[in-house]
């Protein structure tokens, strides 16, 4: 048998291997609860303003989300856990009798991470494929929760129909990494759901 084989066969590096993984999960596991347990400052997300207009038959829209983290998604994020949020932008035709339809949606994805050696925050922009840089934690969530100039729908508008315009936006807890993931789970802090804001749409 070849010494190659052997090592590769050899169960002390198979454990070693696995230990080492089991040493690491424990470390951030260990770090990470503490920010589980002290978040007793909730997070918020919610709408705080929202414009639309038109040109010709296309609707675009502006909006901005106004997010506070949690000092859980906080300590996280200071310790390089990326944050997730998610936005969510309906057209809604309204029935007087008859439930109403959601005519167009929108599912914007934005990430926030923290950049120790650079001491930044970087906002990237799934959706658009964009993002940027900021020194501040108050600038970056801020870009974290603008919608500029949002084609929602191009296709006409019903003249003898209402339909309005409804926003929601939510910490996306399914993109955390699994430890963390695992805290955010059984920690009342990390829940950052907005209800939904409705607007009617101006004809």
């Amino acid at each position: 048998m070849s010494t190659q084989n052997r090592l590769g066969k050899n169960p002390y590096a198979r454990t070693s291997g696995r230990l080492a993984h089991w040493c690491w999960l424990f470390a951030v596991l260990s770090l990470l609860q503490a920010a589980a347990l002290q978040a007793d400052e909730a997070g918020d997300l919610k709408v705080v303003d929202i414009h639309t207009w038109a040109r010709g038959d296309v609707r675009l829209l502006d909006a901005n989300f106004a997010i506070r983290l949690s000092s859980g998604a906080r300590e996280a994020l200071d310790n390089g856990v990326p944050l997730t949020f998610e936005l969510q932008i309906q057209l809604v035709k309204k029935h007087r009798w008859l439930w109403d339809v959601v005519e167009a949606e929108h599912v914007l994805v934005r990430e926030l991470e923290y950049h120790a050696l650079t001491r930044s925050y970087l906002v990237k922009d799934v959706t658009s494929v964009s993002q940027g840089n900021y020194s501040r934690l108050d600038d970056a969530l801020i870009a974290a929760g603008s919608i500029e100039k949002l084609l929602f729908t191009s296709v006409p508008l019903e003249p003898d129909r209402n339909y309005s315009i409804r926003l929601r936006g939510n910490l996306d807890i399914e993109a955390l990494p699994t430890p963390v993931r695992l805290l955010a789970y059984v920690s009342s802090g990390w829940d950052m759901s907005s209800d939904w804001y409705a607007w009617p749409l101006d004809r």
